[in-house]
């Protein structure tokens, strides 16, 4: 249907949550899988024996329904106000405007700890993306050594000073296990205002490493 129909990026949408839900590996292991499952297993998750899933049809259905929820939730709340999407490497990428940011929301990849490419793979695979594995910040499984995953956060944020306006206001998501983001601030001339810290507690695995967040409050 998808090619025939006007709105084809909200198909897009539903058959990509639909696809990640359907495929075949453990329920407690969404973020790495490592490779299909065939047969019954035992689910950490849900503490029972638990099946592979066999067909798609029903996340398609749950996923359309709800995706046609949301557009409404959001066509009530929805402005004017203009909004532009860049797809390129935040160390280099090129704006079309110059200081007019009031601020900045973002979370990095955290370093060692997500292989992005793996857990969208479905996507990658089912829409023909193409990868950039080699321009990763942070892989588990390229050369990101600490040192160069600081380096290249710093360039990310070199690199939009040139578009920020003076006491823009920055906030980062981060799982900051190296304590790096306090000599990053330093580095780029950041006064931390203030450092919130969260447990991850709703997380896709369901194994027992903690996991935590901080949400760092930067001016510059």
């Amino acid at each position: 249907m998808i090619g025939n129909y006007k709105y084809q990026d909200v198909l897009k949408v539903i058959l990509s949550r639909a696809a990640r839900s359907a495929r075949q590996i453990p329920h407690y292991d969404l973020a790495r899988p490592k490779g299909p499952v065939k047969d019954k297993y035992w689910c950490i998750k849900h503490k029972r024996f638990c099946e592979p899933i066999d067909n798609a049809i029903k996340f398609i259905i749950r996923y359309s329904f709800d995706t046609i929820k949301r557009i409404k939730q959001f066509d009530k709340l929805r402005t004017n106000a203009p909004i532009f999407l860049f797809h390129g490497d935040s160390r280099e990428i090129k704006l079309p405007f110059s200081r007019e940011i009031d601020g900045i929301f973002t979370s990095p990849p955290y370093l060692g700890l997500i292989d992005y490419h793996e857990q969208h793979r479905y996507a990658f695979e089912l829409f023909g993306f193409n990868e950039h594995k080699e321009s990763e910040i942070g892989s588990p499984n390229g050369n990101d050594t600490v040192s160069k995953y600081k380096n290249d956060i710093v360039a990310v944020f070199k690199n939009l000073l040139n578009y920020l306006k003076p006491s823009a206001k920055i906030f980062v998501v981060v799982n900051d296990k190296y304590n790096l983001y306090p000599e990053i601030a330093k580095e780029l001339g950041f006064k931390i205002v203030d450092v919130f810290h969260r447990p991850v507690l709703m997380r896709t695995e369901r194994d027992t490493n903690q996991f935590s967040e901080s949400i760092y409050y930067f001016i510059y």
